[in-house]
């Protein structure tokens, strides 16, 4: 090492190979096999772990400057495994806040993708038609009724006077059929729904989802404005008793939940309505100024097509009637947790940027880990998003269905963008309810936890935390774990005494809602762990790996930003009340030398507080906010 903080060169240039080789074996995995792994995406068994909206939820109203915030709470209970230890440690509690309205509509724009690997094909079983667009916007609708009717505080549901024009097939003529109107076949269909399609795909807002709370009105989070696009139109069954667009009610969440089914089986798009879904879950996390694209449709209406698409019986249909089915979406609670998960805006961050961590690396080595995960994606696969997104599919399973809703949604790059800054943020709760590790507090105190007279300090910080005494009870910003070991002698009591205990580690023991009622449980306490084993890396041939021709082009020994970062934020978490003898090299070393010339902080060369020798830049103080937000 140059110096007690720093890698050496040469350990620098092993861990990022270690990580391009990595991302490359997911590469060529995915190359192989480019289709979508169904065995991670079951819609039933999606975050059973995670709590979903009680009908008596408790809301609370916060007013800022220029915004105002509607929001649930409640609070997750930790302790330990239960061990022979003869001093016990603490259970506590961590409140979640998860905000439940939105006051604008996410932006979208419907376009032409001109990135032409961006064929969704391979993934569907209607390989040639494309509904994805159409699909999406059924389901903000659909997310957003079974909203008003979870929401204890007054809500609506409302048609709007936009609704897309129609056809009789029989009377549409080809100068009506242009490049500017996409034409959707919904078949033979009652009044009522007619009526939610021409709703569903009106050039304007044909629906609109509310909440009135003190006087102010708050949007569903997944009302939408299309900003551009093309315009819908369309086409149904002539019969006797024609559709009308009549002044109706809006339906209800099962109603609309069983016209989108209908439509699914008609044209044989299950898969794709599954994959409109993902979508749609990330619209409250990933909207923005900028509109979020779509696919523009493509749709072939022909009337062969049209009939052979819908005798079609295949077991592959069927698979995918029964994954997403009418009885799935109004049964089991399964989409009540889809809908609390995508109001989750800080966990489905935590989860999605999870995929870049691993619990091997410690502290100072962070950069090179990104940097070589980030070359092997951009010299690999910067170029191809469906082998992109298996990709992240394949480094994190558990999470297949929200990066697939990013490929959809063409946002794999501002997933990327946030890995090159090193902003992963660490959320807890999302981890438990997830399965994702997130950070090394959820691995196990290690036994036996002394050796040759030391313990790690990663152990350290992991019985420092599970005491929860003084400022060791919040949870670091930093996931990366410290480097190195501590005398035992040189540790703190709440560490020295567990010195022969076995087994200690985060447990979670279950969640509460804030209700009307009083505190209800999200579901039994029960012995979930959030022990985790070692990130396991899909399995690779030694004999590949060795082939990898590794890009050194992103190596940058002197930009270590990040592991600075890193290893400033923990070991200032870990050594709050002052750092032993033995660390002084550490904490001389230059990373820690961050001054900057506007900073007036004077240093006192007696002073073993590192706090107080050092005061944090500007650099330092952005980047923990961003991993605040």
């Amino acid at each position: 090492m140059d110096n007690a903080a720093r890698l050496s060169a040469e350990r620098f240039r092993i861990i990022y190979e270690e990580s391009f080789k990595v991302w490359s074996n997911l590469y060529h995995r995915a190359i192989k096999d480019p289709s979508l792994p169904t065995s991670y995406l079951s819609l039933p068994d999606l975050f059973r772990l995670h709590p979903f909206f009680p009908n008596d939820l408790t809301l609370k109203h916060a007013e800022y400057t220029g915004f105002s915030r509607v929001y649930a709470t409640g609070s997750s209970i930790w302790g330990s495994q239960q061990t022979t230890c003869d001093y016990g440690l603490p259970s506590f509690q961590r409140q979640v806040e998860i905000d439940v309205v939105a006051q604008h509509p996410v932006l979208l724009s419907i376009v032409e993708i001109s990135n032409k690997n961006l064929n969704f094909a391979p993934w569907f079983i209607n390989d040639q038609q494309n509904y994805l667009a159409v699909l999406v916007l059924a389901w903000t609708y659909i997310l957003s009724a079974r909203w008003v009717e979870v929401m204890p505080e007054p809500c609506s549901l409302l048609y709007t006077n936009s609704s897309a024009a129609d056809y009789d097939e029989d009377s549409m003529t080809s100068s009506e059929s242009n490049q500017n109107v996409v034409s959707v076949d919904i078949g033979d269909v009652s009044s009522e729904e007619f009526r939610w399609w021409a709703a569903i795909l009106a050039p304007e807002p044909g629906w609109q989802a509310t909440m009135i709370l003190r006087e102010n009105i708050f949007l569903s989070p997944w009302s939408i404005r299309l900003q551009s696009g093309p315009r819908f139109s369309l086409l149904y069954r002539a019969t006797s008793s024609a559709p009308l667009r009549l002044s109706q009610s809006a339906p209800s969440f099962r109603s609309a939940s069983r016209f989108l089914h209908n439509f699914c089986v008609k044209h044989n798009i299950a898969d794709q309505s599954y994959a409109a879904l993902a979508a749609v879950i990330l619209f409250p996390t990933m909207k923005s100024r900028q509109p979020l694209q779509l696919p523009a449709p493509t749709i072939d209406n022909s009337e062969n097509l049209t009939m052979a698409m819908s005798s079609q019986i295949s077991q592959e249909h069927l698979h995918n009637e029964h994954q997403l089915g009418y009885e799935w979406m109004c049964q089991g609670n399964h989409l009540d947790r889809l809908l609390t998960l995508s109001c989750n805006v800080r966990g489905i961050r935590s989860m999605l940027l999870s995929t870049f961590y691993d619990i091997n690396i410690e502290c100072n080595a962070v950069t090179p880990w990104l940097q070589g995960a980030v070359a092997a994606i951009e010299s690999l696969a910067s170029d191809k998003p469906l082998v992109l997104g298996r990709m992240f599919m394949e480094r994190s399973p558990q999470l297949s269905f929200l990066w697939l809703g990013i490929t959809v949604l063409g946002l794999q790059e501002k997933v990327l963008q946030d890995v090159r800054w090193g902003l992963i943020p660490i959320d807890l709760h999302s981890s438990v309810w997830s399965g994702t590790v997130q950070s090394f507090l959820q691995q196990p105190v290690s036994y036996p936890l002394v050796v040759k007279g030391s313990i790690s300090r990663a152990d350290e910080c992991r019985l420092l935390f599970l005491s929860q005494s003084g400022f060791h009870s919040r949870v670091p910003l930093c996931q990366w774990k410290p480097f190195g070991n501590t005398l035992l002698e040189d540790t703190d009591l709440e560490v020295r005494i567990h010195a022969e205990c076995k087994g200690h580690g985060l447990q979670y023991n279950g969640f509460f809602w804030d209700c009307i009622t009083g505190e209800v449980p999200s579901q039994p306490m029960s012995d979930i762990s959030t022990h985790a084993p070692p990130v396991l890396l899909p399995p690779r041939d030694s004999q590949d790996i060795e082939k990898v021709n590794v890009d050194y082009t992103k190596l940058d020994r002197e930009e270590e930003s990040i592991s600075e970062n890193a290893t400033r934020n923990i070991f200032g978490w870990l050594r709050i009340d002052g750092y032993a003898s033995c660390e002084k090299e550490i904490w001389e070393s230059e990373w820690w030398d961050i001054l900057d010339s506007d900073d007036d902080y004077e240093v006192d060369e007696g002073e073993s507080n590192p706090d107080s020798r050092r005061g944090p830049s500007s650099r330092v103080k952005s980047w923990i906010l961003e991993l605040s937000n």
